[in-house]
């Protein structure tokens, strides 16, 4: 598996750390950007504002580590493209599982259609978290970080795990349909990573 060699050689180098830290926290916003624009107000329920805040919350706890991390903070002041580690990857990733999600559901008439939508891209999303994580804060605690990521962790199991109630009570059968999605977002979570290892590549550590 090439995740955890990659997160190694990732949190050695503070600038390189620094600059995946705000590309996640990008794909943090970005995915609380298109839940508002996607929800409608038939569906809407406290655990789904929850769910929103919480998103938000983790892009803001990764950007404040970044910004402490990195040796200048204002390489990683915003979310652009040169100021995160392959964020226009990590945003198309996302991006790549609602369009997977979307595919998957084309037979569905909407409300319903957008609603599974969401709820399918989310639980992609956190099967995928559910995965990363760990191994993330694993390689943090052994290089001595005082960052950690398993409060955010612990959310995303909560998501998903209220997500497949929701999935199970709106469209029943869901796990035979939620395959194809799952299978494109492995496809798409390697691609990410091979943008991730290419960005390494390419990146030069201040002296």
């Amino acid at each position: 598996m090439r995740l955890r060699p990659l997160l190694e050689r990732i949190v050695q180098a503070p600038g390189l750390h620094a600059r995946f830290l705000n590309a996640v926290a990008r794909m943090k916003y970005v995915g609380a950007r298109k839940i508002l624009k996607s929800r409608r107000s038939l569906f809407l329920r406290l655990e789904d504002l929850e769910h929103t805040g919480d998103e938000l919350r983790h892009s803001f706890l990764l950007k404040q580590a970044a910004l402490a991390i990195a040796g200048a903070p204002e390489e990683v002041a915003t979310f652009a493209d040169d100021q995160t580690l392959a964020g226009a990857a990590a945003e198309a990733y996302l991006q790549g599982v609602d369009e997977a999600a979307e595919q998957a559901l084309l037979d569905l008439p909407d409300p319903l259609r957008t609603e599974v939508n969401y709820l399918f891209t989310t639980v992609a999303a956190e099967v995928r978290a559910d995965a990363f994580y760990p191994v993330y804060d694993r390689v943090l605690e052994l290089a001595g970080s005082d960052f950690r990521v398993t409060g955010i962790f612990h959310d995303g199991v909560r998501h998903l795990n209220s997500r497949r109630r929701r999935l199970e009570s709106v469209f029943p059968g869901w796990t035979e349909r939620i395959d194809q999605v799952l299978a494109q977002e492995e496809l798409l979570f390697d691609r990410f990573l091979d943008e991730i290892e290419a960005a390494c590549a390419a990146h030069v550590e201040p002296e």
